[in-house]
């Protein structure tokens, strides 16, 4: 099997759609003037359109983004001086089907000429966020913002705790400028969100805008508590054998990708019956969606979305466990693996989820082949090729090995985790490089970084230069993805050096991952079950570290 990456797509990032039909057949108009006043989207749907500005009630309701409205071609409209780029590295990229703001609009959404700056930080500072396209973040939530209070409120929020803060330190101790308007307006926007009726879809943006707020602020626990209400609703709106709406479908499609970071976190998963299967899960024609898979990905998008599917039904269902968990979470109990999990039975069981793997493979690879031999002109395309090689290898490596508990098995695949590594180092050093970072600043996204793949090398493989390799990883490229925090895996791994050069290694046939990874506030605990033959009873012992 071959691990490299041999090839990869010189493709356009790819702008997910909602179902417009540009091609209906002209009806004859009865006896009714046409209307060449309205929106783009609404004229090119021939609807009436509320003509509501800058983007109109009938398109954000249908799809949660509406096409503006086409300038006067007898005036220039003029650029009010609020419209200011704040920091010229982080200029919002630009959008297609821009809609125009009218002179003096701004005055009636935002209080004053700061909360603006903060609404036009968030908008730059979301499309830093990101590798894959998201309409969410760069297009339907910042035109419903525009109605919504709420989402308004949670998005300046944002805005304001990441121009504040560019440091680690100021963002997860609350030191930046901006702090407390971050958290007045973080509170308003959960005030809204419980007093005020709103529509799931609505409520499920302002949760996603929630974890992302409570990201960037280090607060694990607060973020997986709005994962897990996201899921609730998300499980209770969404009826099975119902196909959701594409404003829906792109929630869920979002919700779905945070699966991974509940689920390395110890995240709840809503249960599965025989007459019933969990949202996540779910498929449209078969039981689950992970069967649905085509044999041909479109683009890297596409085989992104189907990534996130086959991953998170592996996860779930082979299953795979981590050990890590993060303290006053919304999680009732700890997800523990069996105590058959590593016989021979369950391991069987196990492996036979790799043909997910393979068919996902399968169809990747040509998109792989064409972004390696394009890489020179696309180089986002060629970073997309490179993350979902590093984590098609690491879900690969935990299949094989029967979910970590074939300790024979995990030697045999070293060159496995040398590949992982290797092309790491690529991704973080073509990365950076098209990043502008403030000193001693850290890059922060809502991506699958390496950074989960690496921690997990470093664990599991017996190789000293492996393990060397991801530390320096780690010390060259910090980063926070999400809840994941280099920072955070650094200081143990350190840690677990130490203990190695001072004889104190762990035992070969016992790996470190049977250690339980507990998260608090500003710190993490190696923590593990011991037999104490004095008091006949169970106790746990630990390490604690600080992350600040």
């Amino acid at each position: 099997m071959q691990h490299r990456l041999s090839s990869m797509p010189n493709r356009v990032p790819h702008i997910t759609r909602f179902a417009i039909d540009h091609n209906k057949p002209k009806l004859t108009r009865a006896s009714k003037p046409k209307v060449r006043t309205g929106c783009v989207t609404c004229r090119q749907r021939r609807v009436k359109c509320d003509e509501v500005k800058p983007a109109c009630s009938a398109c954000l309701k249908y799809q949660g983004r509406c096409g503006g409205y086409k300038s006067n071609a007898t005036q220039k409209p003029e650029r009010s001086a609020q419209l200011r780029p704040i920091l010229p590295n982080l200029a919002v990229g630009k959008v297609e089907n821009d809609f125009l703001i009218e002179p003096n609009y701004t005055s009636l959404v935002f209080a004053d000429q700061l909360e603006k700056d903060h609404f036009d930080y968030w908008l730059a500072f979301a499309g830093t966020t990101v590798l894959f396209q998201s309409d969410l973040l760069t297009q339907i939530i910042p035109q419903l913002s525009w109605k919504d209070p709420a989402i308004k409120h949670a998005a300046l929020a944002i805005g304001a705790s990441a121009l504040g803060g560019s440091t680690r330190t100021e963002r997860m101790l609350g030191q930046g400028r901006f702090t407390s308007d971050s958290l007045v307006h973080y509170g308003k926007a959960l005030n809204l969100l419980y007093s005020s009726p709103m529509s799931p879809e609505r409520t499920l943006l302002a949760c996603l805008l929630f974890i992302t707020f409570e990201s960037l602020r280090g607060n694990k626990a607060a973020g997986l508590s709005h994962i897990n209400h996201g899921s609730r609703i998300l499980e209770q709106y969404n009826p099975q054998g119902i196909d959701p709406s594409p404003l829906l479908d792109e929630v869920m499609t979002s919700f779905q990708h945070f699966g991974l970071q509940s689920w390395s976190h110890g995240g709840t998963h809503p249960k599965e019956t025989d007459s019933r299967v969990p949202w996540c899960c779910r498929g449209r024609r078969t039981r689950y969606a992970v069967q649905e898979m085509p044999s041909v990905f479109a683009d890297l998008e596409t085989a992104r979305r189907w990534w996130n599917i086959v991953r998170h039904h592996l996860e779930h269902h082979a299953p795979l466990h981590t050990g890590f968990r993060v303290e006053g979470s919304s999680a009732t109990t700890v997800q523990r693996p069996a105590p058959d999990y590593a016989s021979p039975k369950s391991q069987q069981r196990i492996r036979s989820f790799a043909h997910f793997l393979d068919a996902w493979n399968l169809a990747f690879q040509p998109l792989a082949t064409k972004a390696e031999s394009g890489r020179a002109t696309d180089v986002a395309g060629y970073l997309k090729a490179l993350s979902l090689r590093i984590h098609y290898l690491h879900m690969w490596s935990g299949i094989r090995t029967a979910g970590w508990t074939d300790v024979e098995d995990i030697g045999r695949i070293t060159p496995v985790f040398r590949d992982i590594v290797a092309l790491s180092r690529e991704f973080l050093s073509a990365q950076a490089a098209r990043q502008l970072l403030t000193p001693h600043g850290e890059m922060f996204t809502l991506e699958d970084s390496p950074t989960w793949p690496l921690g997990s090398a470093f664990l599991m493989c017996a190789v000293r230069e492996v393990k060397d390799e991801v530390i320096r990883l780690f010390k060259e490229y910090p980063r926070r993805d999400g809840f994941w925090d280099t920072h955070g895996f650094l200081v143990m791994m350190e840690w677990l050096n130490g203990m190695t050069s001072a004889g104190y290694a762990v035992d070969e046939q016992r790996h470190v991952a049977e250690c339980d990874v507990v998260f608090r506030e500003h710190s993490v605990m190696l923590q593990k079950k011991l037999w104490d033959p004095a008091a006949s009873k169970w106790i746990y012992s630990g390490v604690s570290f600080s992350i600040l």
